[in-house]
């Protein structure tokens, strides 16, 4: 069957190339090998393996039309389980001349001028634990329709809507839960009334200086966790049930770039509001303003970036219990609780789901501040090119950092090798994920 495929690619190329020299019909691609081994306390000591194909596919008359397809296939394992995939990562058609473009299909849109922190990323949704040697194929991309019209050439203004739901995928999927806990997370495209998505946004170009405006409103690309159902017939190993939901929100954020030599400074705001009230809703995060700033510094072979994030919870109040991930219970203590007259165990149930979905966005605490370092290099022509990246939260003491190393033995061959450690306060987020996402990799790559 993918002999067939890939021939009857093979034949429309030749069928193109024939036809019209005005037209032209591309296939291009890459197959590739990787392993992944953990080094932190898992269970699984692979913790990924792979063989994956990527082709893309474009066609263009150079004039007035584009479509681009990015099909993937994959198979082998990862967090212990088989996988065997194919995946349409990307598929739309453009229609454009000198004064607007449009373009409909499954699209990888990004918003933004900040790289490390994005906070203005809204149609971009993410699989933040698929193991891959290049960061990028984490991108999910959305159904949508992208509508650009540049009126004058220092303006550009960008509308585009979805009316699906295709929601990030949470870095807690593979963690191993008590087994009378239930939690259920969404994936793939989701419909529904209130599931649609929209924004706009305005580009601004200026000598030296660029400049964004947007809004955006519906779900957001995270979902919040909500309960279900809890059963206290046994107190001492409750039946729990969860499940990820989406919540709608409205975003208004502002972002510049501008040139000071040597550097080229970034920054970014963003207010986000939830539309239904925080109170009673475990899942509704609450209203926040986030900014970023930073820069970019290219001396010779050597490309640095840096950027730092801060971010006020508005509203704030103190979670009354702890998350109901990552904290063994103190048994005692729940004793206590469950001799307390009119203690309701289904509503102390809730708000611990409630300090978790704040856990997992960065709200259990007013204020939050952070700080991310990318360091790149291009060495021996092109052909080697190491790079770390590290970020560290100053609050909730997450820290990652990533080394990585890829060369390039010959022209359309890559090797890659990796580290990714993940480690943080004691029941904070990346000490709940550090035993299964800190791994060693391996991987090549062949492009064709």
């Amino acid at each position: 069957m993918a002999r067939k495929f890939l021939s009857a690619f093979l034949v429309l190329h030749l069928c193109f190339s024939l036809s019209a020299q005005e037209k032209s019909f591309t296939v291009g691609g890459f197959v590739r090998g990787g392993g992944y081994f953990s080094t932190g306390d898992y269970q699984h000591d692979i913790n990924a393996a792979f063989g994956d194909v990527a082709l893309n596919l474009n066609a263009t008359d150079n004039l007035s039309f584009k479509g681009f397809g990015d099909l993937r296939v994959r198979r082998g394992q990862q967090f212990g389980e088989n996988i065997s995939t194919f995946d349409v990562r990307e598929a739309w058609g453009m229609y454009y001349n000198n004064f607007m473009s449009i373009s409909l299909g499954k699209k990888i849109v990004k918003w933004g001028k900040t790289d490390i922190f994005t906070p203005l990323s809204r149609f971009n949704p993410v699989d933040y634990t698929f193991r891959s040697p290049d960061f990028e194929d984490a991108e999910l991309g959305n159904l949508l329709g992208e509508l650009i019209i540049t009126p004058a050439p220092f303006f550009r203004l960008s509308l585009v809507a979805s009316p699906f739901w295709n929601p990030s995928v949470l870095i807690i999927k593979p963690i191993t839960l008590p087994p009378s806990m239930e939690v259920t997370l969404p994936e793939g495209l989701r419909t529904g009334n209130g599931y649609y998505s929209w924004g706009v946004r305005g580009d601004f170009t200026f000598s030296a200086f660029d400049a964004g405006l947007q809004y955006y409103h519906g779900p957001e690309l995270m979902p919040g966790l909500s309960l279900v159902s809890a059963d206290y017939t046994n107190p001492l190993q409750p039946a729990i049930s969860v499940e990820g939901v989406p919540y709608i929100i409205s975003s208004t954020g502002f972002d510049f770039e501008t040139t000071v030599s040597p550097f080229v400074l970034r920054g970014a705001a963003a207010i986000t509001t939830p539309a239904e009230e925080k109170r009673g809703n475990e899942e509704i995060p609450f209203r926040q303003v986030e900014w970023v700033a930073g820069l970019d510094w290219t001396p010779g072979a050597l490309r640095i970036t840096a950027e730092y994030s801060g971010k006020k919870v508005m509203d704030f109040y103190e979670a009354p219990y702890d998350p109901i991930i990552g904290v063994e219970p103190d048994m005692q203590k729940l004793m206590a609780l469950f001799n307390t007259p009119g203690f309701d165990p289904v509503e102390f149930t809730r708000l611990q789901i409630e300090a978790f979905n704040r856990l997992y966005n960065n709200q259990l605490h007013e204020y939050y501040h952070s700080a991310g370092l990318r360091i790149e290099a291009d060495l021996l022509n092109g052909r080697f090119f190491p790079s770390v990246t590290t970020v560290y939260n100053f609050t909730s003491k997450d820290f990652t950092i990533r080394p990585v190393i890829k060369y390039k033995p010959s022209d359309g061959v890559t090797l890659s090798a990796g580290y990714e450690h993940y480690s943080g306060a004691t029941g904070g987020m990346y000490d709940i994920v550090d035993d299964f996402m800190k791994v060693l990799y391996f991987a090549i790559r062949v492009d064709f």
